[in-house]
């Protein structure tokens, strides 16, 4: 039977919950509003399955990076409405021609982020683009095990543990099966994330959210909103608010910004990240778990990185597998080999687990009896949007002058 007594010890993949025969297992949000197993003991057997698909307790074989690359796809379409350069829909379309299923992460109808499935082009786009929420597995475990089994290829994509929390529960590696890992900054909490979108909006008036929304371009970390009645804006701004301060043009696109991004900010400061991401057992050079990895390709890299694509986007892959080095020909990428040490310098999530907020403990505990958005502004001093566009005014100014700031 599994018992959980150290929540570092637990990732959230599902895999036990998937694993159960006789289904004894529940995913139940904790105080801190991430899924953790609930084990029904008067059903449980004793089979011990849930202990042996547990990624930490048992890890699955690892890969080392063979290649790494700089992409992007080469359809500039795709790559506007991709968060970096379009790798994840570039191997979607390979496996979704053949007739095969893809597996990511989408919203459900409360805009809780899940895992889902797509089989074909139309309904690969609700997969697209970075969801920064842990995201629930549910059942897909199960239902690519059967897609497997029936002979179709699949393509499942996710965080480096849901990869791993997958690899075990399947308990062999099939043919048909690709995978592909992000670069995990960390996971956020779906509980912050529900309690963020209800202090400040209507959820029945969200038609799209949108994490990493390229209208100020690829970096922006432009969290968007679209509303039904047609209106875009960030978060932080009612949209009564919004349609009072900006000129609604028919045609335009109608556009409300914040100047800053409370949640994202939150979630980079790792202020909201799940606990087992701070002793992360799924990163390392010699420690991949799926066929690709795939994320931004941050830092300056004038020799590869265009304006185009610093408005577009720019992503680097690495090839884990000799399945992956055989199917990057068939991908419309437009590739160019870099060093990994390189990029891992910059991109550390690649090799190293990220340092819990020393608020983080004070966040949670106040997060369920207060504004969000004013709690996260108080523990990480966001100064108000007005007064930091003052501030930065003031900063130019002593600099054009040669005066240090008191």
């Amino acid at each position: 039977m599994l018992t959980l007594t150290d929540k570092t010890k637990c990732c959230g993949c599902g895999a036990c919950a998937n694993s159960c025969p006789k289904n004894c297992i529940a995913m139940v949000a904790d105080e801190e509003g991430f899924l953790y197993p609930q084990v029904d003991k008067s059903a449980c057997v004793n089979c011990g399955l849930c202990e042996k698909v547990c990624p930490i307790l048992n890890k699955p074989q690892t890969f080392p990076v063979l290649e790494t690359y700089a992409a992007k796809h080469k359809n500039a379409e795709v790559k506007l409405k991709s968060s970096s350069g379009g790798m994840f829909t570039a191997l979607a379309e390979v496996i979704l021609k053949e007739g095969g299923v893809v597996f990511g992460a989408g919203f459900d109808k409360e805009w809780n982020v899940v895992h889902t499935y797509a089989e074909n082009l139309t309904d690969l786009d609700k997969l697209r683009r970075s969801k920064y929420v842990q995201s629930d597995t549910e059942n897909t475990y199960q239902q690519a095990k059967q897609f497997l089994e029936q002979g179709r290829k699949v393509l499942f994509t996710g965080t480096p543990c849901q990869i791993a929390g997958l690899r075990n529960y399947l308990g062999k590696e099939y043919e048909n099966l690709l995978t592909a890992q992000l670069i995990c900054h960390g996971t956020p909490s779906p509980g912050v994330w529900s309690a963020f979108l209800k202090e400040n909006f209507n959820k029945n008036d969200i038609k799209n959210i949108n994490f990493r929304d390229k209208h100020f371009g690829w970096s922006a970390n432009y969290l968007s909103f679209l509303f039904s009645d047609g209106l875009l804006c960030a978060h932080g701004m009612r949209r009564t608010l919004a349609e009072k301060l900006f000129e609604r043009v028919p045609g335009k696109r109608k556009i409300g910004y914040i100047y800053r991004n409370v949640f994202l900010r939150a979630f980079l400061a790792e202020l909201i990240s799940r606990r087992s991401c701070f002793v992360c057992a799924f990163r390392g050079k010699e420690n991949q778990f799926a066929d690709f990895t795939m994320g931004d390709l941050w830092g300056k890299w004038p020799e590869i990185i265009t304006s185009q694509d610093k408005r577009e986007g720019m992503s680097v892959l690495t090839a884990n597998t000799a399945k992956a080095k055989h199917l990057l020909n068939s991908l419309s990428l437009v590739t160019q080999p870099i060093d990994f040490d390189r990029v891992a310098r910059i991109n550390f999530p690649l090799l190293s687990s990220p340092v819990a907020h020393p608020k983080r403990a004070e966040f949670f505990a106040r997060y369920r009896t207060e504004n969000v958005s004013k709690l996260i502004r108080e523990l990480l001093d966001i100064k108000p949007w007005w007064l930091a566009i003052i501030n930065k005014g003031y900063n130019k100014v002593l600099t054009l002058l040669k005066i240090k700031r008191p």
